[in-house]
């Protein structure tokens, strides 16, 4: 089997083993979805698939890709940008330790 198209909700499905660049010896599954713009590249081919077998693992795989996209961003930091917020807790806890007792009351109290 070599194509295999299918509706699932309000989408069509279009699926083909074909080989990549990266990899010209192994087929892939390459998934085409209307309404996206991009086609996947899900899993690879084996010679035991069938439209049973095959159809359940391509909506899985959609469903998973739609579930990734809808979580929030991960804010990840590089170095240089952790470097500068660790000085500038350092420099804020330095700041409040020069306060004298009863500002860092004052501070504390308005801070709450």
């Amino acid at each position: 089997m070599e194509r295999m198209d299918f509706t699932h909700g309000d989408r069509t499905f279009t699926c083909r083993a074909e080989a990549s660049k990266a990899t010209p010896d192994l087929l892939w599954w390459w998934v085409s979805v209307s309404g996206e713009s991009s086609r996947y590249a899900a899993f690879r081919a084996e010679k035991s698939d069938t439209v049973p077998t095959l159809r359940p693992r391509i909506v899985a795989y959609y469903e998973e890709l739609l579930a990734v996209r809808a979580r929030p961003a991960e804010t990840r930091w590089n170095w240089s940008q952790r470097r500068r917020a660790e000085s500038a807790a350092k420099a804020t806890a330095a700041a409040a330790a020069e306060l004298p007792v009863e500002a860092a009351i004052v501070t504390s109290a308005a801070a709450s």
